[in-house]
């Protein structure tokens, strides 16, 4: 019986191919989102849709809340314009239980807000401990990103300006900063195998400068480890032995603050000062879209968190959240997915104005058109 055998060439260029075909699946598999198009006006609270590819797709978080008008996907987003303590999922809490503060020791204020805000949440210590602003989560998330714009007034004793709190092993994580040291620091009651070696964090990167807003960035991820803090974006810590492998999150709270401590805690330190909060967002997913004020996601320090509506695979629609951006000023628009992935280069917008179309790629090292 004659066989016939394909000659060595042929292999060769089958093989190449295949090679070729295989590396092309990796790196779709792996493309970070690209922007195309932003349809609609970029006005504060405006409803605009986001055209690319390589966006993924993420769940809703199933927080059932509503913002201008519109429900969102991500958890909860508090901007304080309501004027109120107790809404969009939030109310005052004090060891546990609901809490009525008087409005100097929590309350709504609004004098000097973050640009174009009208009001914020100060904590100011005056009898106790404990106390702050809360949510109860409801589902059970096995990840979740918050973000919110954060000051400390000058000589703040000590306390916990953020906290959650899991079911055991997990427990209590919280992150502080106050008493002489406006650096970020923080600690981890996680008691599970995957906490071995733990240590406290007494105080890295930039100081939270009092009396200046600043953004602050927490993501925790136990299928990855990463317990993650970044201000004005600037990476500041990461730790891989502070989370359980299941954080058990559904039926606590996240607190902000948690507490501004006692004189008792540090001689050296008296119990005053005020924690200030705005544009307190929350989401069980990476995915999200961003503005900020840089060509290039490398480059960007000011961000702000635009919120999600709904999210395909190349569209996403968003209600616009300008924050510090004026009218009129340029901004850059990004896409992160549901793994951390971004387009390292940003589209162009102009914020009060319609949208626009995608920027010019950037060129790999060492490439050029001829």
């Amino acid at each position: 019986m004659n066989t016939f055998s394909k000659p060595s060439w042929m292999i060769r260029v089958a093989s190449v191919a295949l090679a070729l075909g295989t590396i092309a699946a990796g790196q779709q598999a792996l493309a970070a989102p690209s922007v195309g198009a932003v349809e609609g006006t970029l006005s504060h609270g405006s409803l605009v849709t986001v055209a690319g590819s390589a966006f993924g797709t993420r769940p809703s978080a199933g927080g059932g809340q509503n913002w201008n008008g519109s429900p969102t996907m991500n958890y909860r987003f508090k901007d304080f314009e309501d004027g109120q303590l107790s809404s969009l999922g939030f109310y005052p809490q004090k060891g546990g239980s609901r809490w009525s503060p008087s409005a100097t020791e929590l309350g709504v204020q609004t004098a000097s807000p973050p640009r174009n805000s009208t009001r914020y949440l100060r904590r100011t210590y005056q009898t106790g401990e404990s106390g702050g602003l809360s949510t109860d989560v409801t589902v059970q998330p096995n990840l979740f990103y918050t973000t919110f714009k954060f000051r400390v007034a000058q000589n703040t004793q000590s306390g916990k300006f953020f906290r959650f709190y899991g079911d055991s092993p997990q427990n209590n994580v919280y992150l502080s900063t106050g008493c002489n040291n406006y650096q970020v620091r923080g600690y981890t009651e996680c008691s599970g195998p995957n906490c071995a070696g733990k240590q406290v964090e007494w105080g890295t990167g930039p100081d939270l400068t009092p009396g200046q807003w600043h953004r602050v960035e927490i993501l925790a991820d136990p299928s990855q480890q990463q317990f993650r803090v970044d201000v004005n974006g600037v990476h500041i810590f990461t730790k891989t032995n502070w989370l359980n492998a299941t954080l058990g999150l559904q039926g606590h709270t996240m607190d902000y603050p948690n507490m501004i401590d006692s004189s008792d805690r540090s001689a050296s330190c008296p119990a005053v000062g005020a924690n200030d909060f705005d544009d307190i967002f929350i989401d069980f997913s990476r995915a999200r879209v961003e503005i900020g004020d840089a060509s290039t996601w490398t480059a960007t320090r000011k961000k702000e968190v635009q919120i999600p509506v709904s999210w395909a695979d190349g569209r996403i629609t968003v209600r616009v959240n300008s924050g510090e951006f004026a009218a009129g000023s340029t901004a850059y628009l990004y896409v992160v997915d549901s793994n951390g992935a971004v387009n390292e280069r940003g589209l162009a917008v102009t914020i009060g104005a319609a949208g626009t179309a995608a920027p010019q790629p950037i060129a790999p090292p060492g490439f050029s058109v001829r």
